[in-house]
């Protein structure tokens, strides 16, 4: 901080000499049990392969920007294939820096399968291979651990952010010394565009002047002006998203993108990585993104023509692994982010392989108090039965503010607007190059929304409640969100507003979210997550394509003439390269040879490249005639980069 470089190493100590300010000093919130520092994890890393021996390897693919090691594992037991040429799942966690949950629970899939007596665990490291990669962002990751916590998604490369020749000269400020970066309300009339929810105060809103509500404050980051140029906090420590690093519908110049594709050591370590080992053909993200609790629809191209999503041939598949992940982990609707640079859309759409994100928690439904549940039926009698979550109760309408049935009843906080509408937004804003918080999202109303909806193309789709009417009220998500931690988790969500002297715009009002309660679940839920997720990761397993050729058929033609046929046939569920796969050429095709000189095959090619192969029976045909003497033998070699390679020995004998 500016402070410290003028030689003043107590903040608090020099604020209250230069504006008499007084704090009210509590110790930081203690690590939370089940999250792991950079040391800990490291330490049950080398623990994990200790107790294992080759069953579990790790190495170091590379530093962070700090200095901090980024560790991968190898999770193969014995198996008649060397492990990094058998398929192999890559699960890759905490790029995100403030998503610690998926390194806790990516450290438990792998303990789990590695202690495992289940017979598909086993037999999934003995065919496969697990590569984990559990924190892919450790500096920003330690800052959970932090004396004072502030949500840090970004990477700590250096960054003049107000661009004034400075670096990181204006961070946000714990003023209240409560541990936690929070909110402040300033009461500016001037400036006020906000006001406090009429239905719950601690919220923030909107206000809606026709109704005759009046702006009182504006919100900025707890802080104050520590570069003396007008602004709050405008300049904070570094950082580059990760997730929006790669290449694959890489923003130039947005905010969090970094300065070009891969800049980052932390991001050009997993690429590097991947590159490395072909032999990956599923890839699992554990961040921020989500495409499983909903199914990408395969709409859309960028400018260039690739899929801003999945290609629409892929669809189906997407789908049907959708399906299975929301029955064995109850998540759905979960709300994304644009997949803009992200590292699970490059895999996907760059390295040509199925791949699957889920941000593993979200905000549980409230529970039901059956007894309350019991009496209102009987006051009320027989419950009508709802209606279906895709019945379409109202006419369509284009983008702009006009009612369009909602396909669920799902309201997104803001009026009677659906949390579908309010992620499709979202992600158009974030693909213009725009970065959207949740505080943003929270502040809209639903005139803005139809507004924005409008010049962004978005359809609005509003909720019908059960009789017929439009459903919801202002901020409904957030309100939900206060329930949980007013009612499950002893109000440990949120910091109430107090009053507090700011030494620069007087009294304000600061409190707020505690960073990392919307992302990250309570060390309890740690176990229950990893339970499902291993489930999950088996199910994926067990749909690897399972590659064999059909039995030769030959047929004599004439003395020393011979037709030869067969397939390649795919037994499994996924096929051999996805839609994407076949179309960007990226994913290396099924190389089949028959090992004969070149004129000896009167008919038929010499090498076969099969790009792809339909799951659940597909069948690649291939047919010859050989000139070659009676019962001799000739040798049909298969060669997959991804699946591994096989041979087998036809001996040329008439078989009918």
């Amino acid at each position: 901080m500016l402070l410290e470089r003028r030689g003043v190493t107590d903040f608090r100590a020099a604020l209250a000499a230069m504006w008499g300010v007084v704090f009210v000093v509590s110790a930081a919130p203690a690590t939370e049990p089940g999250y792991q520092t950079h040391a800990e994890l490291s330490a049950s890393i080398n623990r994990l392969a200790g107790e294992h021996g080759s069953a579990c390897t790790v190495e170091s693919i590379g530093t962070s920007r700090e200095g901090r090691a980024l560790w991968a594992l190898r999770v193969a037991r014995p198996g008649p294939v060397e492990a990094d040429r058998r398929p192999a799942m890559l699960i890759a966690a905490n790029i995100d820096g403030d998503h610690v949950i998926g390194s806790a629970v990516a450290m438990g899939i792998a303990e789990r399968l590695l202690t495992s007596d289940d017979e598909a665990a086993i037999v999934f490291l003995q065919e496969h291979t697990l590569y984990v990669l559990p924190r892919v962002n450790p500096d920003a990751a330690e800052r959970f651990f932090g004396d004072v916590k502030s949500d840090r998604r970004r990477n700590l490369r250096p960054d003049d952010r107000d661009r004034d020749g400075a670096i990181d000269e204006d961070p946000p400020n714990d003023l209240n010394g409560d541990g936690l970066i929070t909110m402040m309300r300033v009461y500016d009339p001037e400036e006020a565009d906000m006001m406090a929810d009429p239905d719950e105060p601690r919220i923030n809103a909107k206000p809606d002047r026709d109704k005759g509500e009046r702006a009182l404050f504006r919100l900025e980051i707890e802080g104050i002006d520590e570069d003396g140029d007008g602004e709050l906090n405008e300049d904070d420590v570094g950082g580059v998203d990760l997730n929006m690093n790669f290449m694959h519908g890489y923003k130039e110049h947005a905010n969090g993108a970094g300065p070009y594709q891969v800049s980052e050591p932390e991001s050009l370590a997993l690429l590097k990585y991947v590159l490395a080992h072909s032999n990956i053909a599923i890839v699992l993200t554990y961040g921020r993104h989500d495409n499983l609790s909903k199914s990408p629809d395969g709409k859309g191209a960028d400018s260039a023509g690739a899929p801003k999503t999945i290609d629409a041939k892929d669809v189906g598949l997407y789908k049907q692994i959708g399906e299975r992940f929301r029955e064995i982990t109850g998540l759905k609707e979960v709300p994304s982010a644009s997949a803009n640079g992200a590292f699970f859309a490059w895999a996907y759409a760059h390295f040509g392989v199925p791949s699957f994100t889920t941000p593993l928690w979200t905000r549980p439904e409230p529970k039901k108090d059956e007894k309350k549940e019991q009496e209102k039926e009987g006051e009320q009698g027989e419950k009508p039965e709802a209606p279906s979550p895709t019945q379409r109760d109202a006419p369509a309408a284009d983008a702009g503010g006009e009612d369009q049935a909602s396909e669920d009843l799902t309201p997104s906080g803001i009026g009677d607007i659906s949390q579908e509408t309010i992620d499709e937004l979202r992600a158009a804003a974030e693909e213009s190059g725009f970065e959207v918080t949740d505080e943003m999202v929270s502040q809209l109303t639903p005139t803005a929304v139809e507004g924005f909806a409008g010049r962004m193309g978005v359809k609005v789709r509003r909720v019908k409640t059960p009789d017929g009417r439009g459903g919801g009220s202002k901020n409904k998500e957030e309100t939900a969100w206060l329930a949980y931690s007013d009612d499950e988790r002893d109000g440990a969500g949120f910091v109430a507003w107090e009053k507090f002297e700011h030494p620069e715009l007087g009294e304000v009002e600061i409190g707020g979210w505690v960073p990392y309660f919307k992302t990250n679940p309570p060390p309890d839920a740690i176990e229950p997550i990893v339970e499902k997720q291993v489930e999950f990761v088996l199910d994926l397993a067990g749909r690897f394509p399972q590659v064999s050729l059909s039995d030769p058929q030959i047929k004599r033609l004439a003395s020393g003439l011979y037709e030869l046929k067969t397939a390649l046939v795919n037994d499994g569920y996924l096929p051999t390269g996805t839609a994407m796969a076949v179309r960007n050429r990226r994913a290396r095709p099924y190389v089949v040879r028959l090992d004969v000189a070149n004129e000896q095959i009167v008919t038929g090619k010499a090498v076969h490249k099969i790009w792809s192969i339909p799951g659940s029976g597909g069948r690649k045909s291939m047919r010859w005639i050989v000139a070659a003497p009676d019962d001799s033998e000739v040798t049909i070699t298969v060669y997959s980069e991804k699946f591994g390679e096989f041979e087998e020995r036809v001996t040329l004998r008439d078989s009918n």
